[in-house]
């Protein structure tokens, strides 16, 4: 007779003998795979068809191929030891609950299961080490099956191994939770079918003597288990277990786990906390029946039993507890004639077990039982439910909330004496709905667990949720609920099957014929269902019934528990069900499923975040808008149409405007969608009572245009600027006038209500196409509400994407805040359906550059600008002056938008609204009434709006242009400028069609809002006019404006909300110097990064229980890792190396993605590259000082710094010399670790100076390419980024440096204007040095005569300035040697040979230059020596990009490698 002993996990149960995957299913966590990651916590999942789980290693999903074992198991003591454990005070352990258990000893029965996995981790989480023993009785497997070896190696493969309890190891310490595991956990070789327990009498001994309470969860795993073997389990064994229990010397409580569905014969109604008589027979007459049957009779006996309970399960269960009464009463008789003295027992019961709410993990799940299987298969749109069950109570108990009851009851049980009842049922009077005798003592004691002990839910919100998590994290299609609880259930088996069975059955039989049959995975997965289903089967005959579960005796403990910290259950009256059936459903998908997805993250919200895309309470713009023209099928491939063309003009910026028919298709679907908005039938937007956000949309537009146009007129600025066109040109006033309202006609938002709302329910299926997920934190929602209350509000947004404001705007849409009028660049007006979406959602266009500005368009712009602000009440502006193309916060331009928003604030602009104000002009529009009696204006506040993408879909074209950007009009073919294939070349055999979310998650943050008119007092205090534009100089007029564009700018730094894609992106970058970098320095360096963020204060996207494994996976699929990684061999374990294909674009990828990280620690890796710089030399903190100046200074165009300099060396001195990184003797400071010493803490400080070295390097480049200027007086400013990347492919070829970003235009950009503004060099007009042949040749060329030359310009050195280590520099030679210095190099020969690269760029740039014949002799133009020259070197890198490029396979242009596409034959 075999059996299987595990937890009684509330309802169903599998067989010892059953097949391996029924074994599989239920147990996960068996034979681990050996991938050995010391460092790191490793997650087991479900097993393949060999019986082996895989391990959720990060990269095991990226190459697709077969994982050998390592030599060595995963243990607890191989897992990460650098987490930081979760420090708790000391009353977070405090309690009757908790004091009970301290230092008892407990036996434990079922421990592997499901239920008692949790018990376990909750006493070791709780107790920590202040536990007791905790034996536990563990069968030993056989060699032939899964379940393998000793209890011991059971304990390892099926608890510590199981992800709740690798976490745990994180969360309370790697020391505790090894010693505890050691020392206080003890498995004990037993099985409860014996009569004697097999277990050694050693061990009887020892429980004996020291067990104080026994919780006993095991049970059979199969429902429909032969009769006599359910029996040995279920009943029998609970006897010799509490036999055992007896003769134990101090034992205190008898803990049984039974089951609340046991007879479906009950009636509807309440189900009392009592035991209900047996229809079958006596409890002992039908036991010792059953126990001398002989094996034929079996049979007969189980149909006799069966036409009264639905399985020999809950029959041998029902049978346990009339046992369990007939024991104590014996015990009663016993002890009252002098015995031993009767422990209290108690039994718990429960209905379906489900996912936990908090503990061990939220959704955390382990086997398919109870509702576990139910979840499994509405998944897979399998009806589990009647039809008409949708609408009742889905009783399903959570199982962290079980096991705090199951745990409590035994601090709260008494010793009962002799005088009690035994809980039979009693028949309740007419009208009763529950008995509850008071002062009268029953016992044992029972505990009904269900869901009515909780807020409610219904199958068909349980459903909605589950359907929503498939619809949101896969290609699933589930049936609404709608027809999902049909009816008629013939029509909808026929419905159900046909609309979304049989496609996927014709396409499974479609793979299973071209692979020759069933594939293994396919069969497993078959007989999961097959499990789940007979288990869902069992529980039908009991989910139609409408019982009310008593539970007088949780009451009372659940009172005695509010006090306990680590026990109070008063939390589970208020579940968000919703949030806990998704969790329920990504465990399920996780823990459970065989294959489950690499790198699947969960989609529910950290606590105090909202997700803008899928609310709790929708809105108007998650409604489908009805029309009367289309019909709702026709409005969603509408819809799908004009999606697929704002993707692709995100994608593809001005391809649909090479593509007439795709435009045509649009502004047809784009017009009929704003006829259907402005003509909707179903009226919801005609109540306009909640929409007082929206402003003067909720006006008619045509009041609006001349209220507008009068004020605009009557404006002072604007009456000034046609003053002064008439007196000096002459011009008629009307004819002026008429300009100035040509200006404001085009300039001018033209939006209205329909048009916002159309918008808005655009923007929402856009978005929800794009990310995964849009969060935006419930506690910055709450302060902005507050900061703006009353006010007039400029929201800020750092420039990213041109999805920015829209962004921003939707937020605002979606929460009800002000709705800002977006103030857009005229270049935005030419993006096709964007700039549609820009115009309709209530955005302007301005020329930003202020030399493109006429006095008169300035005068417009800041008039109407102020107009809008105060009628409307919202703005939308940024203050840089394009999208960033490193991802990082840009320095302010100065375009004098910001300028106009604080001159509106301050004062008043209006004629007639001063009383000395000058009369208007005539004709000009005389100011209403209403006009001249303006009231007192509001004041205005400025939100600084950080968003932080994971990734962004412009992405390419961002870093297309930084790799092929070209000064203004010259052309140049792609394979000049291309250090590699172009993307859309390696795209063109891949789909096109965006999937939903693969940009991944975005975030938006808010900082504290700016009070306009505090923030321009505070600029001209004495104190902060003198440094209020410290980093980059700016004019007067600007400077105020400047003051306040570096406070938003501090405020989008604090706002910023940092993904764990970007660490994984900063950590393979870093990886490059020294070939790549192993699986376990990824992870450590992970944990490592992700402390030191949260030690800062700023908010990661990484919860405790998300693994690091399943974390990076994440980030490998957004940064495309499979065709952007490369790893050896097909192996994974803690020593494979990843490396970075150094493909440019691919580089500068990852460059745009890690950059943000750069932002947070951009103090530190400025000082690592100090500290890296001088590891062998003694320095003052003058001279770290100095050196971190100069880094400082440097950097100054192309950093922004939100902090003191001088500040934060203090601040940054400390933390090095805390660290023990730096150490202080005899006046000086000197570096204490290397590689060879400190490994860990070494590469610490490398990674921090990785973030600086490639822009360190394309600064030195950009200086070795001024070395021209040596041979030339003067060349063209915008030709400098294109002779560096020129020079960068010679010295990549060379392997003078290892960093892809030098080929950026923007460092190069960057790195001229801070040369400039140090001074090294100087910027001249061309037309004061050329001739006006010469310009006519660089106009050919392409170089305007507008764009500035630059020179060598004649520095000073100033000797008092001894810590600013730039003024000591004579010139750019030795600025570039300077920078040498603190450059990444491996050893002294790349040392030597660097230091002579300045020298080698010279002669490089020479060797172009010579021509038997200049370009301007070909022209027959006879020019001096420096303009032939310059002539001679902007045409020659022009003619080198028309070089005709060979790849190695003869084809022709576009080619991977730097060296081939730059066409170089020899290095530098």
């Amino acid at each position: 007779m075999t059996t299987t002993v595990e937890s009684d996990t509330d309802f169903i149960h599998e067989e010892d003998t059953m097949d391996p995957i029924h074994e599989l299913v239920e147990h996960p966590q068996e034979e681990p795979l050996s991938i050995t990651i010391p460092h790191v916590p490793t997650i087991m999942i479900d097993t393949m068809d060999t019986g082996s789980p895989l391990n959720a290693n990060p990269m095991i999903d990226l190459l697709n191929e077969d994982i050998q074992p390592d030599d060595t198991l995963v243990t607890p003591q191989s897992l990460n030891d650098d987490i930081k454990p979760i420090t708790m005070e000391n009353t977070q352990f405090q309690g009757p609950v908790i004091d009970y258990y301290r230092n008892k000893n407990i036996l434990m029965t079922g421990a592997t299961g499901f239920i008692g996995k949790a018990i376990l981790w909750k006493l070791i989480y709780s107790l920590r080490q202040d536990m007791g023993y905790v034996y536990i009785l563990v069968r030993s497997g056989s060699h032939k099956r899964s379940k393998i070896g000793r209890p011991s190696e059971r304990v390892q493969n099926e608890i510590w191994n199981n992800k709740a309890f690798i976490v745990l190891r994180s969360m309370i310490g790697t020391e505790v939770f090894d010693h505890i595991i050691k020392h206080k956990v003890i498995p004990i070789t037993g099985d409860i079918i014996s009569p004697d327990l097999s277990m050694a009498e050693s061990d009887r001994e020892q429980i004996m003597r020291n067990a104080n309470i026994v919780i006993h969860c095991a049970a059979t795993l199969n429902y429909n288990e032969r009769l006599d073997l359910a029996l040995e389990t279920n009943t029998l064994g609970t006897l010799r277990m509490m036999d055992l229990a007896d003769d134990c010397e101090h034992m205190e409580a008898f803990i049984h786990l039974s089951l609340a569905y046991t007879d479906p014969n009950l009636p509807n109604g309440h189900i009392q906390e009592r035991v209900y008589q047996m229809q079958v027979g006596d409890p002992e007459e039908l036991l010792t029946e059953i126990v001398d049957l002989e094996l034929q009779d079996i049979p007969k006996m189980t149909q006799r039993i069966l036409a009264h309970y639905p399985n020999t399960y809950t029959f041998t269960k029902s049978l346990t507890e009339h046992l369990i009464m007939k024991r104590v009463d014996l015990n009663r008789l016993e002890e009252a004639q002098g015995g031993k003295t009767q422990w209290p027992v108690a039994i718990v019961r429960a209905t379906q077990v489900g996912a936990g709410v908090f503990e061990p993990l939220p959704g955390w799940v382990d086997g398919v039982t109870g509702a576990n299987g139910s979840v499994f298969l509405m998944g897979k749109g399998i009806q589990v439910l009647q039809p008409d069950m949708g609408g009742m109570l889905a009783d399903i108990v959570p199982v962290d909330y079980l096991v705090r009851i199951v745990l409590g009851s035994a601090a709260f049980m008494v010793s009962p004496g002799c005088r009690f009842l035994l809980p039979y049922n009693e028949v309740l009077p007419d009208g009763d709905e529950s008995i509850n005798v008071p002062n009268i003592n029953y016992f044992p004691y029972i505990y009904q667990v269900s869901g009515c002990t909780l807020n409610k839910t219904t199958w068909y919100n349980v459903y909605q949720s589950v359907r929503s998590y498939w619809m949101r994290t896969s290609k699933h299609i589930l049936p609404p609920p709608e027809e999902y609880f049909i009816a008629n259930r013939s029509l909808f088996k026929a419905k159900f099957f046909m609309k979304y069975h049989l496609p996927r059955t014709l396409s499974s039989a479609a793979s299973n014929t071209a692979n020759g049959g069933l594939s293994t995975e396919v069969s497993q997965a078959n007989r999961t269902i097959e499990l789940a289903s007979r288990v869902v089967e069992s529980l039908h005959q009991f989910l139609q019934h409408k019982w009310i579960f008593d539970h007088q005796n949780v009451e009372r403990i659940r009172s005695d528990m509010t006090e306990d910290t680590q026990f109070n259950i008063n939390t589970y009256q208020h579940i968000d069900w919703d949030t806990y059936v998704i969790n329920y459903v990504f465990g399920v998908h996780t823990l459970l499923t065989l294959s489950p997805p690499a790198g699947h993250r969960n989609i529910t919200l950290p606590m105090g975040w909202k997700c803008a895309l899928y609310p709790k309470e929708p809105s108007i713009i998650d409604k489908q808008i009805e029309s009367v023209i289309f019909s709702a099928s026709d409005i969603r491939k509408r819809t799908e149409r004009m999606l697929n063309q704002l993707i692709s003009s995100l994608e593809n910026p001005g391809k649909e405007s090479k593509e007439k028919k795709k435009m045509d298709e649009w502004v047809n679907d784009f017009d009929a969608s704003l006829d259907d908005w402005c003509h909707d039938d179903s009226d919801i937007i005609k109540n306009t009572s909640d929409m007082l956000n929206l402003g003067h949309w909720l006006n008619p537009i045509e009041s609006q245009d001349e209220h507008i146009r009068i004020e605009v007129l009557n404006d002072k600025r604007v009456g000034q600027s046609i003053r002064q066109i008439i007196e000096t040109s002459g011009v008629p006033q009307k004819t002026v006038v008429g300009e100035a309202l040509k200006i404001l006609q085009r300039m001018k938002e033209r939006s209205q209500l329909p048009y916002i709302w159309s918008a808005g329910a655009l923007l929402n299926t856009l978005f929800k196409k794009l990310f995964s997920s849009l969060r935006v934190s419930e506690k910055d929602l709450a302060r902005l509400r507050e900061q703006i209350s009353g006010k007039n509000v400029v929201y800020v947004p750092v420039s990213k994407t041109v999805l920015d404001q829209l962004l921003v705007w939707y937020i605002c849409l979606r929460y009800q805040l002000p709705v800002p009028s977006i103030i857009c660049d005229e270049a935005l007006a030419l993006l096709g359906p964007i700039s549609d979406i820009l115009r309709i959602s209530g955005a302007y266009f301005v020329r930003r550059h202020q030399a493109s500005r006429s006095p008169l368009n300035t005068a417009v712009t800041a008039a109407y600008t102020e107009v809008l602000l105060r009628d409307h009440g919202a703005l939308s502006m940024v203050v840089e002056r394009a999208r960033s193309r490193t991802g990082r916060i840009q320095t302010p331009f100065h375009d004098g938008i910001l300028g106009m928003i604080i001159d509106g604030t301050i004062e008043r602009n209006q004629v007639g609204t001063e009383p000395n104000s000058p009369s208007s002009l005539s004709p000009l529009p005389t100011p209403t009434s209403s006009l001249l009696s303006l009231p007192i204006k509001r004041e205005t506040v400025i939100v600084p709006v950080n968003i932080s993408y994971e990734k962004i879909p412009e992405l390419r074209t961002l870093i297309n242009q930084v790799l092929d950007q070209k000064p203004k009009g010259i052309t140049v073919s792609s394979n000049f400028l291309r250090p590699s294939a172009t993307f859309s070349d390696r795209a063109a055999s891949k789909d096109t069609s965006c999937e939903d979310g693969k940009y991944g998650r975005a975030f938006v943050g808010f900082g504290d809002a700016i009070d306009v008119r505090k923030a321009v007092m505070e600029a001209n205090f004495p104190a902060n006019m003198s440094r209020r534009s410290s980093n980059i100089p700016v004019k007067d007029e600007d400077a105020i404006a400047d003051f306040v564009a570096q406070k938003i700018q501090r405020g989008q730094y604090s706002s910023g909300v940092i993904s764990p894609v970007t660490l994984v992106a900063a950590i393979l970058l870093y990886g490059r110097v020294t070939g790549g970098i192993t699986v376990g320095k990824i992870n450590r360096h992970m944990f490592w990064l992700r402390e030191e963020i949260l030690d800062k204060g700023i908010y990661i996207d990484w919860q405790p229980e998300e693994d690091v494994n399943s974390v990076v996976q994440y980030a490998f699929n957004l940064l495309e890792a499979r065709s952007n990684v490369s790893m050896d061999g097909k192996r994974i374990t803690d020593q494979t190396i990843v490396r970075v294909v150094e493909h440019a674009d691919n580089v500068m990828d990852l460059s745009y993605m890690a950059n943000q990280l750069i932002e947070i620690f951009l103090p530190e890796a400025l000082f690592s590259v100090v500290y890296l710089s001088n590891s062998t030399k003694i320095m003052t903190r003058t001279e770290l000082l100095s050196k971190f100046t100069f880094l400082v200074r440097l950097f100054r165009h192309e950093f922004v710094y939100p902090w003191n300099r001088e500040e934060k060396f203090v601040g940054l001195l400390e933390w090095f010399l805390k660290k023990k990184l730096l150490a202080y003797d005899n006046g000086g400071y000197s570096a204490t670790i290397t590689a060879e010493n400190n490994e860990i803490e070494y590469s610490h400080v490398c990674l921090l100076a990785s973030f600086i070295y490639p822009t360190l390097d394309a600064y030195w480049i950009t200086s070795c390419s001024l070395s021209a200027l040596r041979d030339l007086s003067y060349m063209p400013r915008k030709i400098v980024p294109v002779l560096s990347q020129w020079i960068a492919a010679h010295l990549i070829t060379g392997r003078r440096t290892v960093y892809r970003e030098v080929l950026s235009t923007e460092a190069s950009q960057n790195a001229v204007d801070n040369f400039l503004a140090i001074g090294f060099i100087d910027a001249v007009h061309p037309k004061t040095k050329l001739s006006p042949d010469a310009q006519i040749l660089l106009l050919e060329l392409g170089v305007t005569t507008n764009e500035d030359l630059v020179m060598v310009s004649t520095r000073k050195i100033i000797e008092d300035k001894s810590d600013d280590v730039l003024l000591q520099l004579t010139d750019i030679a030795s600025l570039c040697h300077e920078i040498e210095k603190y450059r990444f190099v491996t050893d002294n020969i790349n040392l030597r040979h660097n230091a002579q690269v300045f020298d080698k760029c010279q002669n490089q740039v020479r060797s172009i230059l010579r021509a038997d014949e200049s370009y301007a002799s070909q022209h027959g133009m006879q020019l001096i020596r420096d303009e032939d020259q310059m002539i001679q070197l902007v045409y020659s890198l022009k003619a080198a990009s028309t070089t005709p490029v060979t790849a190695d396979d003869g084809s022709g242009t576009h080619l991977r490698r730097v060296s081939q596409a730059y066409n170089l034959k020899s290095t530098s």
